[in-house]
């Protein structure tokens, strides 16, 4: 099982379109309550400067949100970007992982075997992305001609 951290940043990553079996499926067999409807709205990004470690607000930027319910139990779904349905299918799956009802075992363990799935194929993609980007820096030390 992955933890909720891991969780969260999997989830992040995973395009709307392998989310919707998922949602579908939850529909299914749960009793679904809009709390919030998927919603737009600004935040403030903020970041460490890496050097005094200081935070400053980098700007605002845009995210879509949603609350539900299932089976009373509380869901909150957050994504960058103009994303009401993937704001809604994190709300759902967060509700899911809360549950405590039996009927949800199944769901949660084959959720989180997916996500495990989904977190070891996004680990190869930025190892990929990084050995791409590390194949073009410069050692200036090499090209020093004393």
């Amino acid at each position: 099982m992955v933890d909720v951290k891991a969780c969260t940043q999997i989830l992040s990553g995973i395009p709307m379109e392998l989310l919707t079996s998922w949602k579908k499926s939850i529909e299914c067999i749960g009793e679904i309550e809009v709390i919030h409807t998927p919603n737009m709205g600004l935040v403030m990004m903020r970041a460490e400067e890496s050097v005094a470690r200081d935070l400053f607000n980098v700007g605002e930027i845009l995210i879509s949100d949603a609350t539900v319910s299932v089976d009373g139990v509380m869901g909150y779904g957050i994504t960058m970007g103009n994303s009401p349905d993937k704001a809604y299918a994190l709300a759902l799956i967060d509700a899911v992982f809360h549950a405590d009802e039996a009927k949800w075992g199944s769901v949660k363990r084959n959720l989180a075997d997916w996500l495990t799935e989904q977190g070891q194929e996004q680990k190869i993609a930025a190892q990929k992305r990084f050995s791409l980007t590390r194949r073009t820096l410069v050692d200036f030390e090499v090209m020093d001609d004393d």
